[in-house]
């Protein structure tokens, strides 16, 4: 599983940085992509990558500012032609989603050739997608904008076979059997089947944040607390907290401040001005070095399985 982004940008594109749009890559695990977001040009930027449209089955929009939803209507229509026919797709977001869609839609009289489900979230929802528990996080923004916690589910430990094979049990059919039963018999002895069962592997957790003053609310950083990754934006970068605040946004130091005290693994930084010229990021980035990672176009992050 990895993340990448296709656009780290804030509000105006510019020529390094296109408007925001993630994908976590599940393909290995659940032969999908999930898209989070669809800045302009969306479709021009999987281009560049090895991402199959027909294999992006489902999106999360934050909210519905332009710069996070305006490569949806072309990227909808180009997929039905990239493999996607026949094959469904599901666009959850805020309210007043499916009526931006389905006007402009019906004035560019587009059609798609896939089934095509509309759902309009609330805060604290839950959707079960695949082996994920989703969590809409509410966020603080001008409009309705909110995070994403994907969290996914535990998996069981690898077999020990080694042990198996010490106690005389040959590999076969009932190596499968004993991993979902509590006992097991050779040789008229039983056994416990967890004591051949190696530690649980633990759940991916990823938290994608929409446009957002920050909260320290304790019931949002619990909610948040031990994820893999945290994604969140910074859309000023110079100690502007002032300004972040008044235009519903992040600052970057901010952000490092409110989270200091909670575990997470990964803080990536998106959603950065375009007021700032490659030396201001550099400069903040240095800054950052083993905080935080300032996110650019096509950046991606593995994110692997932890062992409990």
């Amino acid at each position: 599983m990895k993340f990448t982004v296709l656009g780290s940008g804030a509000g105006l594109p510019s020529k390094d940085r296109n408007t925001q749009s993630f994908v976590i890559d599940c393909v290995l695990e659940y032969n999908e992509y999930i898209l989070i977001d669809a800045g302009e040009a969306l479709q021009h930027r999987i281009l560049h990558t090895h991402i199959k449209p027909s294999k992006i089955k489902n999106i999360f929009i934050t909210h519905l500012h332009g710069d996070h939803i305006f490569g949806l209507p072309g990227f909808l229509s180009s997929r039905a032609f990239q493999g996607g026919e026949g094959i469904p797709l599901k666009i959850y977001g805020p309210a007043g989603l499916c009526e931006w869609l389905e006007t402009t839609f019906r004035i560019s009289e587009s059609t798609l050739n896939y089934p095509l489900e509309i759902i309009e979230v609330e805060a604290h929802m839950n959707i079960r997608l695949n082996n994920f528990d989703v969590h809409v996080l509410p966020l603080s923004h001008g409009i309705d904008s909110f995070g994403y916690i994907f969290k996914e589910d535990d998996k069981i430990g690898e077999l020990q076979t080694d042990k198996l094979r010490e106690i005389g049990l040959k590999p076969g059919p009932v190596y499968g059997e004993i991993k979902s039963a509590e006992t097991f018999i050779v040789d008229n002895t039983v056994y416990k089947s967890a004591d051949f069962i190696g530690e649980t592997i633990r759940g991916r957790k990823i938290t994608v944040h929409g446009d957002t003053r920050l909260n320290s609310d304790e019931e949002y950083l619990n909610l948040i607390r031990n994820s893999d990754l945290v994604v969140h934006e910074a859309t000023f970068l110079k100690n502007e907290r002032e300004k972040a605040h008044d235009y519903f946004h992040s600052e970057v130091n901010q952000v490092l401040d409110t989270f200091k005290d909670i575990n997470y693994k990964e803080l990536l930084i998106v959603h950065i001005s375009s007021r700032y010229t490659d030396e201001d990021i550099k400069e903040v980035a240095a800054l950052l070095e083993g905080r935080a990672v300032i996110a650019y176009d096509y950046f991606e992050l593995p994110i692997p399985r932890n062992v409990k």
